[in-house]
């Protein structure tokens, strides 16, 4: 009898183990995902910075007129959260629906026109 209680406690100490090892890899891959997102973010900021100062000297605008555009362009989908609203689109092949964040057809896979600019990044 112990050695059937040996044997199931000896199984449920190698599952936790690998489920701890899983959890250490997975851990592994979304730090290096913050890590990568972190990047982009990093050089993103730096692109809008150069963009505003050049843009700011060449046509004369100040902060505040900045600040107004930016709110503008955030109120578009009726909602001032700092989030750009996605949309609906229609795939051209299948004419399924997809969100304007995706690439292609969550569907069919063909390549999907983008919404605006930053929609393609």
């Amino acid at each position: 009898m112990d050695l059937l209680i040996d044997l199931y406690q000896q199984g449920k100490i190698t599952e936790a183990r690998n489920k701890a090892e899983h959890a250490v890899d997975r851990t592994k891959r979304l730090q290096d995902e913050v890590d990568d997102l972190n990047r982009k973010a990093d050089a993103l900021t730096i692109a809008c910075q150069s963009l505003w100062a050049s843009v700011r000297t060449r046509l004369t605008l100040d902060e505040q007129m900045m600040l107004a555009k930016m709110q503008e362009i955030d109120l578009r989908d009726g909602k001032l959260d700092g989030k750009i609203a996605t949309k609906k689109i229609t795939c051209p092949s299948c004419a399924r629906p997809n969100n304007t964040k995706r690439h292609s057809c969550l569907y069919c896979g063909r390549r999907l026109p983008g919404g605006h600019l930053f929609e393609k990044v």
